[in-house]
């Protein structure tokens, strides 16, 4: 059959396959199969760029606040602006679990970078890395989250703080979120990353709250 092209979209109750012939034996494969729950499956590979979203020239970003939606999963965005922001994770739907957002500040600053959840009771889990810049002098190596954590701080400056040139933090969505403030304790988002710091006896206690 040749090529067909539609002027509208495609739709199936059943789902969709791309499949391959056998030659000699007429035996079909399945390489691709999208379900009728719009899952999918495939023996290749799906290939994917991550959006890159800059604090210096990403669109919505006013230096002061930005909030993220799941449209924008697995990007990576970038302190990249000595200056104060504030970024908001999206809720999270059962349909979202698995979106993650990776932070990393690549331009020095004392001014606080925070990451927020969307509701007060969508709380962070995990921990991360921490890593002195100066002389270790009894700097603890890993921080947990507290258990009703909703905010990370990029701040070198902060006493107990962290947010060195280069500290990296990954969120990723676990559990699905509430939909309003005041909704039941929920442990959404899974932390992990490095993160640095100039204070050689940080105690990390300021990176989350």
């Amino acid at each position: 059959m040749a090529n067909t092209t539609f002027q509208g979209p495609v739709r199936s109750e059943g789902g969709f396959e791309q499949i391959t012939k056998d030659g000699t034996t007429g035996a079909i494969t399945t390489n691709l199969d999208v379900d009728s729950s719009g899952n999918i499956s495939t023996t290749g590979y799906v290939a994917q760029q991550s959006q890159i979203l800059r604090q210096t020239t990403a669109t919505g970003w006013n230096d002061a606040a930005l909030t993220l939606t799941v449209a924008s999963k697995s990007a990576i965005l970038i302190f990249d602006k000595d200056q104060a922001t504030s970024v908001t994770l999206p809720a999270i739907t059962s349909a979202n679990l698995g979106v993650s957002f990776t932070f990393i500040e690549t331009v020095a600053s004392d001014n606080l970078r925070s990451i927020v959840t969307a509701y007060d009771n969508d709380y962070f889990v995990g921990g991360v890395q921490l890593g002195t810049t100066a002389a270790e002098s009894g700097a603890k190596g890993f921080i947990p989250t507290g258990g009703t954590d909703t905010t990370i701080k990029f701040d070198d400056n902060l006493a107990n703080g962290a947010g060195s040139l280069g500290s990296t933090v990954t969120c990723t969505a676990i559990l699905t979120g509430n939909t309003g403030a005041g909704g039941g304790a929920k442990l959404v988002w899974l932390v992990s990353g490095s993160m640095g710091t100039a204070d050689d006896n940080s105690t990390g206690a300021a990176i989350f709250a």
